[in-house]
């Protein structure tokens, strides 16, 4: 039986010529039902089950408003009940400090970004094991640098970024309710979305929120 994976991307700076080829290389089609959309309600609106949500982008289309307080307490109730959920790179923008996605959900939330397209290397983690960073080797690409406020209290740190500016949270993982949640922030151009290791590292992240072995 197939897992269905609702993927939300195509915005400006993000679109979805650049994203949709390699999510056909992440996602295997005898294995997954793919809904590519650019409406992050559409995961609200649906009545069928979702196996797996991952946020390329805010999810709000022109013409949309961000998604209130209470709708983004759906999709966390979503989440509780069971529901993956994958937040990679702009897909962390737009989530407000006091809002569920924050105290609720991700733990994470985009707060600033490098200047420039720079140098990142992207570093696993060390100190523990966890499965979406099992087989990942470190990789440099050039990125634009993101910088997150993640809560460390509510979430495991898998992988590091360092550029010439800093060194900050890359990737990180937990559990909410039955639901898992996983946040990765590279991923702005191709040669960083497409690259071998971050598309392991994606494959392995949806395996594990999907709850597949």
């Amino acid at each position: 039986m197939k897992s269905t994976v609702y993927i939300i991307r195509d915005d400006y700076n993000h679109p979805k010529e650049v994203i949709d080829p390699v999510m056909e290389k992440v996602f295997d089609a005898e294995r997954w039902e793919v809904i590519l959309t650019d409406r992050a309600r559409d995961l609200i609106e649906t009545e069928a089950t979702v196996d797996l949500a991952m946020f390329f982008t805010n999810g709000r289309p022109e013409g949309e408003t961000n998604m209130t307080p209470e709708e983004q307490g759906q999709i966390v109730r979503k989440v509780r009940n069971g529901m993956g959920i994958m937040f990679i790179h702009a897909g962390l923008v737009l989530i407000e400090p006091d809002s569920p996605f924050y105290l609720e959900l991700n733990s994470g939330r985009f707060v600033e970004h490098s200047p420039h397209h720079v140098e990142v290397t992207n570093n696993p983690a060390i100190s523990f094991k966890h499965p979406i960073i099992e087989g990942i080797e470190p990789f440099v690409a050039i990125d634009e640098h993101y910088y997150c406020q993640v809560d460390t209290t509510r979430t495991d740190v898998i992988l590091f970024g360092t550029s010439r500016h800093v060194t900050a949270a890359a990737g990180w993982a937990h559990q909410v309710g039955t639901g898992k949640v996983a946040a990765l922030t590279p991923g702005h151009n191709p040669e960083a979305l497409g690259h071998p290791q971050m598309i392991q590292l994606m494959k392995n992240g949806a395996d594990w929120a999907a709850r597949r072995s």
